[in-house]
């Protein structure tokens, strides 16, 4: 995969998240689903935002900590937000890589682990299609499923080889 690939599977994702909040009242967007434990659209929506924001903020500090995000509840409660937001990340997260330490803490273990600005967007593709399978759950529930793209959540992995199990 080239270098530059990478940024183009995250626009797509980005994009196809904004195209779906363009669809959605803010009512569906704060609706509470049972099924996902009582969370929301705008919840998933703006974890995946916020762990995006942390990267770009993280690229100009070196060390990146997932776990100390602001929590954003506007993101969550206002799908024009998110899309506001959205566009700024696709319009700044085109950045050179570069070396990055990655801080987490697990129970009481205070974690260091080298890393690189281009591994943590593959980490965020990964965790962007995670919570957009949890939203499809959420539309799938709202009874909304057919706002939702076939793709949408879905690993570019497990599309491809959806599409030769279809050709054959």
């Amino acid at each position: 995969m080239k270098n530059d690939s990478v940024f183009l599977v995250l626009n797509t994702i980005l994009e196809q998240q904004q195209h779906l909040l363009r669809k959605i009242s803010s009512e569906s967007y704060t609706f509470p689903v049972a099924c996902l434990d009582g969370s929301t659209v705008g919840g998933h929506t703006r974890h995946i935002i916020e762990f995006l924001e942390i990267l770009l903020n993280s690229y100009f500090t070196d060390c990146i900590n997932y776990d100390e995000r602001k929590r954003n509840l506007e993101l969550e409660k206002d799908p024009e937000k998110a899309i506001e937001a959205i566009s700024g990340i696709i319009s700044a997260i085109n950045l050179p890589n570069r070396n990055l330490i990655l801080q987490q803490k697990v129970g009481e273990i205070e974690l260091e682990i080298p890393t690189s600005f281009y591994r943590e967007l593959l980490y965020n593709i990964e965790h962007c299609i995670h919570h957009q399978a949890l939203i499809k759950v959420a539309f799938n529930d709202m009874k909304m499923s057919q706002l939702v793209h076939k793709n949408f959540g879905v690993a570019p992995s497990t599309i491809q080889y959806r599409e030769t199990q279809n050709s054959n």
